[in-house]
Parts: C-alpha cells; structure tokens; sequence
C-alpha cells in the first residue's frame, strides 16, 4: 500500500472516529437538556434576574454534557468575577477617556442594582451623585453643583459632553434600570413595512459599533442586548446592527414588523405601558413568522417568560403571550414544551396571533387611553 493511500485510510478512520465521538456526547449526555440549561440562564440574567441566576449557578456545580459544560464553566467563571468577587477586569472599548469614565460608572451603577433581589429597591440617586462629582471634578461643565443636581436627570448635560466628543448617545429608564447607550459608527435606510392594519415608511439608523450597550449586555456578558428601538417623533427606528442578518426574516419580521409597530402604537395609543407594547409587537411577530424562524421566536418567548413584575415588560409580554396562546391551541394554562409547540402548524399559530391581535385592537380602539391591556 502506498504511504499516500495509507495516509488518506487514516484520516478517514479518524473522522468517523471523531463523529462517532461526537454524537455519542451529543445523545449521550444531555446535550439538548444541558443547552436548555444554560440558555435560560442567560435568558434570565438578561432580563435582569442577577440574584435568581447567581443562585442557580450555586446549585449547578456542573452540566453533564462535556461541551455545554465547558461554556457553562465559562460563562459562570465571567459572571462570579463581575458579581461575586467584583475583580473583573473591564475592557473599554473606547479611546475617549471621558467615554471610558463615564461607563465606568453606568457599569457599577447596574452592578449595584442587578444584585437588588426586589426592583422596588432600586435606585438611581447614587448613579447621578457620581455623575455629578465626576462632570464637576474634570472640568466638563460650567454648570455649579446645585444647578446640576437639579437638571442632571434630563441627561441633556451628559449627553452635550458625550456627543462633544463626536459620538452618539440615546439615553432610556427600561426595566427600572437608567440606560445610556453609546456608539461611533452608524448608517441609515429607508423601508416600507407592511402591517395589519396599514404599510408605513421609516427610516432604521443601524448602529455599527457601541461603546457602551445596555444593562442587559452587562448583566449577561454579551448574551443578551436590545435589538433596536423605536422613536414616534421621527418615525425613526434605531437598530443594532450586530444582531442581524438584515436579509433574514429574523430582521424583516422580529425587528423591522416589531418596532414598526411600537412606532404605529407609541402614536395612536400614548398612554400603553411598556408590557402591553411589546405584547403587542410580540404577536405581530407570530403572525408573519415563517417555519423559518417561528419555533425558534417561541422557544425564546418560553425561556424568558416571567409574570410575577410588570415591570420586566419583555418577559411579562413573554409570559401572557404565551399563556393566551395556550388557552387558544392547547386549551390549557401556560404551556412551556417547546416539542409540543413544534407539533402545532405555523398557519395555526399565525392566526392564533391574529386572533389576538384583533382582540386587543377591538378593545384599544374603543378606549385609546388605556394603560394597560394586558
């Protein structure tokens, strides 16, 4: 036998040793059930449940399956230095001292609050105290300190220091958490969506690269970060361009259908919280979705659903959609089996969402200035 031959035998041998190896790991050891594990997880600590998602890991010593495991013990490694023994090294991402300082000091702020068990203790005074300290100490503004004790909550001061030095800021209260979002680098397109009850145009600035994301990027290492958002004024939709595949119907419908619609509502219904909105964009979703992307959409609504605060206005959204469906297509109260789901056809589940969105449109447009829906 050739050398050559005998060399092209072994690689062979050694590939099917290798996906033999693989798939007895995959089926062998959880692979499915360890993976379900760790995204709920991130799914958690990304909607702000710091204490629930410290306390598991402090359960789960390890995940069986090798593979899953190895970034479970990573991921739980990162956040134990952030949250327990607080000896992270942060990376900035800036070459703005200012920038750097300023997250700085959002990062702490939401480390402090994320380990806040109940929202109703959360608090943002210590969060404006350093800002305030920090602008005055460097010089950055002419402000005296009582002037900008009583305007800092407006952000219009650091967003004229940030924005000075040539970049771009959005600042937003979401979750109970005071957010400033950071970036350098952005592009914009138009785009017609079209929507049930009618098409519109809008502009989306795509965001290229930030400096600073949200507390749910912190919270998560990275796991978890908004998609984009909506400003009614300008019918304008921010999105963050890292997050899609702008060809995919993952942006085409989960981002462009849904903050359209926040767009369309946040102008004829004012007065909605912040719950009832994503609901509403939420189920937009699942009437267009495809089996392209659908099981996935639903499997991501059951991992971070939760319906104990309102004020988690993502996983409360989660949580109702999903348990009105259920009654809809399983006549049961909230279902969470993915597989069950998976057996449901698509055509079902879009006209189950029809069904429920013309039944919150049906009680909208007798009172637009209801609050809350849901």
């Amino acid at each position: 036998m050739k050398k050559k031959t005998r060399l092209v035998i072994v690689i062979l041998i050694g590939v099917v040793v290798s996906l033999f190896l693989f798939r007895t790991i995959y089926r062998n050891f959880d692979f499915e059930k360890d993976k379900q594990t760790l995204l709920e997880l991130k799914s958690k600590a990304g909607a702000g449940e710091i204490t629930y998602v410290l306390n598991e890991m402090g359960e789960i010593e390890s995940l069986s399956n090798p593979i899953i495991n190895f970034a479970y013990q990573k991921w739980k490694a990162k956040m134990y230095a952030r949250f327990i023994s607080k000896d992270e090294i942060i990376v900035n991402t800036s070459d703005h001292k200012i920038v750097n300082d300023i997250s700085t000091i959002y990062r702490e702020y939401w480390r402090d609050e994320l380990l806040k068990e109940s929202p109703e203790n959360r608090t943002d005074s210590i969060l404006y105290k350093n800002l305030i300290e920090y602008l005055i100490t460097n010089h950055l503004t002419i402000l005296s300190k009582d002037s900008l004790s009583k305007t800092i909550k407006n952000d219009s001061e650091l967003k004229r220091i940030i924005e000075g030095q040539g970049l771009q800021t959005d600042f937003k209260f979401r979750n109970g958490f005071q957010e400033l979002y950071i970036w350098d680098k952005e592009t914009i397109k138009n785009y017609e969506v079209i929507l049930p009850k009618q098409t519109i145009q809008t502009q989306v600035v795509f965001i290229e690269n930030y400096l600073l994301n949200g507390y749910d990027y912190y919270a998560s290492l990275g796991s978890s970060q908004v998609g984009g958002w909506a400003v009614k004024e300008s019918a304008t939709l921010y999105c963050n361009k890292g997050v899609y595949d702008i060809n995919s119907e993952k942006f085409k419908v989960s981002y462009l259908k849904h903050e359209s619609l926040h767009f369309t509502d946040l102008n004829e219904y004012p007065h909605l919280s912040s719950s009832d909105l994503e609901y509403r964009s939420k189920v937009i979703e699942l009437i267009y979705c495809t089996e392209e992307t659908i099981y996935d959409r639903m499997e991501e609504f059951i991992n971070s659903a939760n319906n104990k605060n309102r004020i988690y206005s993502h996983a409360y959204a989660n949580y109702i959609l999903i348990e009105n469906l259920s009654k809809l297509l399983f006549n049961s109260e909230f279902n969470s089996d993915i597989n069950q789901w998976k057996k449901i056809p698509v055509d079902k589940i879009n006209k189950a969402a029809s069904l429920l969105y013309n039944s919150s449109e049906e009680i909208l447009q007798k009172d637009t200035s209801l609050t809350e829906l849901i």
